[in-house]
């Protein structure tokens, strides 16, 4: 009796390998991978743009705000000038024996505050001295009452020489004290404005003569 030997290996038919399966699949893992990276890069390229546009905006927002504050100190400093031409005026003034000194007699005390002219007078020290007074904010005098200076052509003056680039022309007011021994004493309070009527500058200057 024979036996029948049944080889497994040659019961089935052998299938080809196909190598097309492989680099197909190589193919679609690359397609995938390439979508992905597009993707991810068009991403960063979005981020990149709107870093750069908000900086730009910061920038341009910056310059704006550096010319505003340039704008500001240029008007300040011209207000600041203003006073000082007023000063000036007014040194100049005494020291010729002009119009003021001849209007303005000596107060026989430190609280007359008689009016001798727009913007001369004699001094009244019961009135505050202060930045709040002068700036028309107002300020206690001796008594408690409130007061504040109003400057315009009614109690003010204005130097002869007018001044450029500025909104208002400067003002002063000349505050004569009670002599001492022969030598004239004087208190000028003057208001410069810049360029724009917001800059506004007040500065004060004793001044003593001796004829």
């Amino acid at each position: 009796m024979k036996t029948a030997n049944h080889n497994p290996l040659n019961s089935f038919p052998m299938i080809a390998s196909c190598p097309n399966i492989t680099s197909i699949k190589s193919t679609l893992s690359r397609h995938k991978l390439g979508t992905k990276q597009k993707g991810v890069t068009l991403f960063i390229g979005l981020v990149f743009l709107i870093m750069l546009s908000l900086l730009g905006l910061n920038s341009a927002q910056m310059s704006t705000l550096e010319e505003h504050m340039s704008g500001n100190t240029r008007s300040r400093d011209l207000a600041f000038q203003a006073a000082e031409a007023a000063l000036k005026h007014v040194e100049q003034n005494l020291a010729t024996g002009q119009t003021i000194r001849a209007l303005i007699p000596a107060p026989a005390t430190t609280t007359s505050g008689t009016v001798a002219a727009t913007g001369l007078r004699a001094i009244n020290t019961c009135l505050p001295n202060s930045a709040t007074y002068w700036n028309g904010t107002g300020a206690p005098d001796c008594s408690g009452t409130t007061q504040q200076y109003v400057w315009s052509s009614n109690t003010a003056r204005t130097p002869t020489h007018s001044l450029n680039q500025i909104a208002a022309q400067p003002m002063y007011v000349v505050e004569r004290l009670p002599d001492v021994g022969t030598t004239e004493k004087y208190r000028a309070t003057a208001r410069g404005v810049g360029g724009d009527s917001d800059a506004v500058v007040i500065l004060q200057a004793m001044f003593s003569y001796a004829p």
